[in-house]
């Protein structure tokens, strides 16, 4: 490609166009700004590629326009094909100037285009350019000698070569027609081994869906499988948690567990309620029937337990107003105040429960070789120590109170060998 730079003002115009090899500015040739329109449409024939010059695109100047430019035509005598039109001669000179330096550029880009080398050149670039060539063009004559004489020495050899050569292709030819039927055979072959091949994969898309058939059954039979396990295994939990609760119960004193028998300091309790009364210490006589109740309804469910039927009297625990039915109803409960003092039957009622309770475990004692820690005569219990009195009249609240605690004592007995009985069976 060629490169110019341009500087104009009023007085001079200077252009500079560089080698594009060293890069050292060119002055230009004046056969060069001097190239008609002609000469350069014949170097430009032969180059479909390239466009006409930039100045030749351009729209033709209007010379009788009225735009107040003075113009006149002038025609050489030399060439009927060129025309020059004439402005002002300031403005003729610039517009000439400028199209000269527009075709050296355009010359220079049709040089570049048409070879491998960038144009212009400087003289010293060109020499040495011709010189490269020289050696290159010196180089392609020898080794085109070299050719020739290779040449001439193939042409030389001896025919017998070619001989070999035509007996050899002969064999080739006549191994390339038994090879041909082979091949034929080889396809027959083939067309019946792919018969053979597809009908044995129609087989085997057979034995897939079958396959796959077999497998969703199995799938579904492993899952239900899966299921019952679960099922199984469920129940087996269940099982033996049912087997733990039973032995858990098993081994549970339901009697120890609902009825709480123990003591706070002199008081004999069942289930938190105090059953007696201390002059120090003042229990309220409704909390004293309800621990009267407690107590009925213990004895009676050991006695329902034990299938054990009482003599002359009647248990009917009815909480905090139990009694004793006999003959007659005796009450297992009080209000205190002047009645207790006057109405002996709540003493009465205690003493036959007394003796309920002396009946229950004669009973349990004629089953082994088991001894209660306390007696019962009539009204009274107690060990070697002494006897107390279960009746309140004629009796201290601290008697009466010990008497109530050993009667306690002996229940809890009780309910333990009744517990132990039935664990056992």
């Amino acid at each position: 490609m060629s490169s110019a730079g341009s500087t104009t003002s009023s007085s001079t115009t200077q252009v500079t166009f560089c080698c594009q090899r060293c890069a050292r500015p060119l002055k230009l040739d004046p056969s060069l700004q001097n190239v008609s329109l002609k000469n350069f449409a014949e170097l430009t024939s032969g180059n479909s590629t390239t466009s006409r010059p930039d100045f030749l695109s351009s729209p033709p100047i209007d010379v009788f326009a009225d735009d107040g430019v003075e113009r006149r035509v002038i025609v050489e005598n030399s060439s009927r094909d060129d025309f020059c039109v004439l402005a002002k001669p300031e403005a003729t000179k610039t517009e000439v100037f400028h199209n000269k330096i527009r075709v050296a550029m355009q010359l220079f880009d049709i040089l570049s285009e048409n070879s491998v080398i960038d144009h212009p050149l400087c003289e010293e670039c060109t020499r040495s350019l011709f010189v490269q060539l020289d050696e290159e063009l010196r180089n392609l004559k020898k080794d085109c000698a070299l050719y020739q004489k290779v040449l001439s020495q193939l042409q030389q050899e001896d025919t017998t070569t070619t001989t070999a050569l035509d007996t050899e292709i002969s064999e080739l030819r006549a191994e390339e027609s038994s090879l041909l039927r082979e091949l034929e055979e080889a396809e027959a072959a083939h067309s019946s081994v792919q018969g053979e091949l597809e009908e044995l994969q129609k087989a085997e898309k057979e034995l897939e869906e079958e396959e796959e058939d077999l497998a969703r059954e199995c799938n579904k039979y492993e899952h239900r499988l899966a299921e019952v396990k679960e099922q199984q295994t469920c129940l087996d939990n269940e099982l033996r948690y049912a087997h733990k609760e039973l032995e858990k119960l098993k081994k549970t004193n339901i009697f120890n567990t609902v009825f709480h028998i123990w003591h706070d300091g002199h008081f004999g309790t069942i289930n938190g309620f105090k059953l007696g009364r201390l002059p120090t210490c003042t229990v309220d006589w409704d909390e004293v029937s309800a621990a009267w109740g407690q107590t009925a309804l213990l004895l009676y469910s050991l006695a329902k337990a034990t299938n054990f039927k009482f003599q002359r009297f009647q248990i009917v625990p009815y909480g905090s107003q139990s009694y004793i039915q006999g003959e007659t109803k005796f009450p297992l409960y009080t209000h205190g105040g002047l009645r207790l003092f006057l109405d002996a039957k709540f003493d009465q009622g205690m003493v036959n429960f007394l003796d309920c309770l002396k009946q229950f475990l004669d009973s349990i004692e004629k089953m082994g070789t088991f001894n209660f820690p306390y007696k019962i005569d009539k009204s009274k219990i107690g060990d070697q120590k002494g006897f107390y009195s279960i009746k309140l009249h004629f009796n201290s609240e601290e008697q009466w109170t010990k008497a109530l605690k050993y009667m306690l004592i002996n229940l809890k007995w009780a309910l333990t060998v009744v517990a132990h009985s039935k664990r056992d069976k």
